[in-house]
């Protein structure tokens, strides 16, 4: 099991609003908020992946055709909670691989 993940934003203000509000829909919870950093850990306890986002230093844009990052995945336990993640980045403006039903 991977003990964390880091990830450069370009924006880090933008970046802590967009996953506060998705990552409890993925079943995490605020792990740490520092002024340079931000992290969030399997909510409950529950063994996992924690994610750590960090400013990006140089600038770019993305491109999951990079070498770098491609895309995130979380596991979830129900359906509900699939289809609560992928309505969340829809209306944020987010791009998603397959349709709804790829996704279970």
């Amino acid at each position: 099991m991977l003990g964390h993940l880091g990830v450069n934003v370009p924006d880090p203000a933008s970046a802590k609003r967009y996953y506060a509000a998705l990552m409890p829909l993925a079943g995490f919870e605020p792990f740490l908020d520092a002024h340079d950093e931000f992290a969030f850990r399997p909510a409950g306890g529950k063994p996992g992946t924690y994610l750590f986002f960090y400013p990006a230093t140089a600038a770019g844009d993305y491109s999951s055709d990079q070498t770098g990052l491609r895309h995130l995945a979380f596991m979830v336990r129900r359906r509900i909670f699939v289809d609560a993640v992928n309505e969340f980045a829809i209306a944020c403006g987010n791009t998603t691989i397959g349709t709804n039903d790829d996704l279970a």
